[in-house]
């Protein structure tokens, strides 16, 4: 039997996943916030790309009023639709709203408003309530509360005591030490080694020094360790689990289709992405002789033209889809 080796030239067309076309796969996935921490992430480590300054015109300023009011027509039928005969009401979509949890200011109000307290410990209490910062602490000086309010500080102070009994146990504190105490006395845990560790010593127990506090108490190692332990399950920040009220309720869509006139219309919403541009700064090191920084410019530009590529496409493929 007879073998013979020859070469042959063949033409064949396949898909290559290339890592520019895997990122243009995974950008289409993406919803709004996943893009946009995503084009947050490129603005950070690309530093050819920046976002493009977007300069609208004022329409107020025109002084043509058919313009003007064809404008606002055109804005109240996108934003709630036209109740003519030829089109149909849109009913509210409960699935479009997140639902949230109470906010921190909700949840101390309501305390407050159940608590019997004279009309102007009250006043107090809700300036105190409104002045505490997300995570649950009171940065305002008690002078300076009593001559915004004009009332003496005792009258702060029992205002702010009555805050400081609601739940959640910490709040209002005024540092982290005061946050901590008022947790363990709500837990009737302020007392012994766990109170001394607390008042004297949280700089050493957050630098590890075990060994010097357990000599210092005559205990022994194990025991301060159980202590710290102890302290730790408390919770530094007891106003971070409330929603606060920048939190978003509503849910923004990428496109929208709208009816009007017995017609659909597919409109891309842009205003939620960025839009991005390649900075004219690092294009004279281009023509540099560092071929290094050549080099770097290059595959960074190369990284951002394809993102904005890859965004325009997905926006197209949206459109398309819709």
């Amino acid at each position: 039997m007879r073998m013979e080796f020859d070469l042959k030239l063949q033409q064949t067309q396949k898909l290559i996943m290339t890592p520019e076309l895997k990122q243009a796969i995974e950008i289409l996935q993406l919803n709004s916030l996943e893009l946009n921490a995503l084009i947050e992430q490129e603005l950070e480590t690309n530093p050819l790309l920046e976002k493009e300054e977007v300069i609208e015109e004022d329409i107020y300023e025109s002084n043509d009023f058919t313009e003007l009011a064809k404008y606002i027509r055109e804005t109240e039928e996108r934003m709630y639709y036209d109740d003519s005969d030829d089109e149909e009401i849109e009913e509210v979509n409960y699935e479009n709203f997140v639902s949230t949890k109470p906010s921190l200011t909700d949840h101390l109000l309501f305390q407050l408003h159940i608590t019997p307290v004279s009309p102007k410990i009250q006043k107090i209490c809700e300036y105190i309530i409104f002045s505490l910062s997300p995570s649950g602490y009171l940065r305002e000086d008690i002078k300076d509360i009593a001559e915004i309010l004009e009332c003496t500080e005792e009258e702060v102070l029992e205002g702010l005591s009555i805050v400081q009994s609601f739940d959640p146990p910490g709040i209002a504190a005024r540092n982290l030490q005061e946050c901590l105490k008022l947790q363990l006395l709500a837990q009737d845990s302020y007392k012994g080694i766990v109170k001394e560790l607390v008042d004297y010593h949280l700089e050493e127990i957050a630098e590890g020094k075990y060994s010097y506090l357990a000599k210092l108490y005559n205990i022994s190692l194990k025991e301060v360790q159980q202590a710290v332990d102890f302290i730790k399950k408390l919770n530094p920040k007891p106003g971070s689990s409330f929603s606060s009220t920048a939190d978003v309720r509503y849910i923004v869509p990428d496109v929208e289709v709208i009816k009007r006139e017995g017609e659909y219309f597919v409109i891309v919403n842009d205003s939620v992405t960025p839009k991005l541009k390649i900075n004219n700064y690092y294009h004279s090191i281009l023509n540099s002789h560092d071929e290094e920084a050549k080099k770097y410019i290059n595959s960074k530009l190369q990284s951002a033209m394809w993102l904005i590529k890859s965004l325009e496409s997905r926006k197209e493929t949206l459109y398309k889809v819709l």
